[in-house]
């Protein structure tokens, strides 16, 4: 594989999960972190579209590290329309879960994913994780968050992880129908979660999926998953919010609700600049400025007792 045609690792966060939604041309997609599972917690964010797990990989041989006890949908068992794909390009899970839960909503996806859902809708998963690996449009969003550093790689891209022996996998789970599946690009195919219920009224209450979903990533939790994480796919929050000022200009609760989100986008937009910006120059400008003052081997002294100090402690 050609440094052209790599994929960098990208970490785990709301922010940048949305911004890479945004500049693959979806603009109604959110990610929230959650803290809980709790129906609290899920109830406060309104309909959740697909939840994204990410957790510590241990290798077992068998592919994923989950203790998946539930077996996997052949290829001719898998239903039409709903989207799967093989991993088939390193440190492109995370990006693939996201694709996993918006491919598989009726959304407004932007031309971008409309055409490539479009494109790939008949494929096998193996060929669609090929079409994903292809995607120029998707590899560069992917690897905008991906640090440049000339002077420390030539040019590259720099995982912010590279320092960590870690490895850590995403999965996402989706409702379609009636059906909770789990769709980890690393399995031959989707896992059957379980099967929702119709309510007293015969139809399908909104979020009752995340019972079932909910009992499954728990069992991740107290499994294998030492370190993990948890976002929930959401709605833009700002369109219902706007929406509804609209029809309700004076409701100073909403005024102060859609603030408050335009704030958080803001701070994503500023934590994403931080996430792409080289730092090394700047490092490299203040290490001869020490070394011209004649103070650079005092400091490296100091720094060098404290780590000592650490090492003890």
């Amino acid at each position: 594989m050609s440094s052209g045609d790599e994929w960098c690792l990208i970490e785990s966060d709301p922010g940048v999960f949305t911004e890479l939604l945004e500049s693959l041309g979806c603009e109604q997609g959110q990610l929230e972190e959650l803290w809980s599972l709790d129906d609290e917690t899920l109830a406060a964010h309104g309909e959740i579209f697909g939840l994204i797990f990410l957790f510590q990989w241990q290798h077992t041989g068998k592919g994923s590290t989950t203790t998946v006890k539930k077996p996997c949908l052949a290829e001719d068992q898998v239903p039409e329309g709903l989207f799967f794909a093989h991993q088939v390009t390193t440190n492109a899970c995370a990006t693939q879960a996201i694709l996993s839960v918006m491919l598989n909503q009726d959304l407004e996806l932007g031309p971008t994913l409309n055409e490539f859902k479009e494109f790939t809708a008949s494929f096998p998963p193996s060929l669609k994780g090929v079409a994903i690996s292809s995607s120029e449009p998707i590899r560069k969003a992917h690897n905008s968050f991906g640090r440049q550093d000339a002077f420390l790689n030539d040019g590259k891209f720099v995982s912010p992880f590279r320092q960590s022996d870690d490895v850590f996998h995403f999965v996402a789970y989706i409702p379609k129908g009636n059906t909770v599946y789990e769709l980890d690009g690393l399995q031959e195919g989707p896992i059957v979660v379980g099967e929702l219920e119709n309510d007293s009224n015969g139809g399908m209450a909104q979020n009752h999926w995340l019972a079932v979903a909910r009992k499954a990533i728990q069992g991740r939790m107290t499994g294998d998953a030492i370190k993990f994480n948890l976002m929930a796919v959401v709605k833009d929050k700002r369109i219902a919010l706007k929406s509804h000022l609209e029809a309700n200009p004076s409701d100073e609760t909403a005024m102060l609700q859609l603030q408050m989100e335009e704030q958080k986008r803001s701070h994503w937009k500023l934590e994403n600049q931080r996430r792409r910006h080289n730092y090394v120059p700047l490092g490299v400008s203040m290490l001869k400025e020490l070394a011209r003052m004649g103070t650079l081997k005092k400091h490296m002294d100091q720094a060098q007792e404290r780590k000592n100090k650490r090492a003890k402690n």
